[in-house]
């Protein structure tokens, strides 16, 4: 028997990703996932910078965590939260509305606790800390315009 490999349909090299062909997950479900995950947002930025005795593993780890590697995470929970909120919002009809309000959660968010960090022991809130959540913003609105 022969097969002609011509007769075969081009199957691309790398299938593409897209969350929308996800099965459909309820809209409480997905604010309950956002929630969530800005809740470890907010508990991770109000964790004293100073672990003491008697302070959990994580304290620990979160405080020993190297400067470059706080910064990194700055911009990937920010980016990963921005195409949460995207998610979440998609029963809003315009998608520039969407980008525009989670972008804007994003980033106000990003700078309240920044500001709120002025008042935690052994933390300090910075201009770049927010400038950092905000690119990690524009990153995750990028991700979530292209897979979502």
């Amino acid at each position: 028997m022969c097969c002609h490999l011509g007769s075969l349909p081009p199957q691309p090299i790398y299938p593409k990703c897209r969350f929308s062909e996800l099965p459909d997950i309820p809209l409480l479900y997905r604010c309950l996932l956002t929630l969530a995950f800005i809740a470890m947002i907010v508990a991770l930025s109000v964790l004293p910078g100073r672990a003491g005795p008697g302070d959990s593993v994580f304290s620990w780890l979160v405080v020993n965590t190297a400067p470059p590697i706080q910064k990194t995470m700055h911009v990937a929970i920010y980016a990963a939260l921005v195409v949460l909120w995207m998610w979440t919002l998609e029963a809003v009809g315009s998608r520039a509305l969407r980008a525009l309000l989670s972008v804007v959660l994003a980033i106000g968010l990003g700078a309240l606790l920044e500001w709120c960090q002025l008042y935690v022991a052994g933390r300090f809130g910075t201009l770049t800390d927010v400038l950092l959540n905000s690119a990690g913003a524009v990153i995750g609105l990028v991700l979530a315009i292209v897979f979502l």
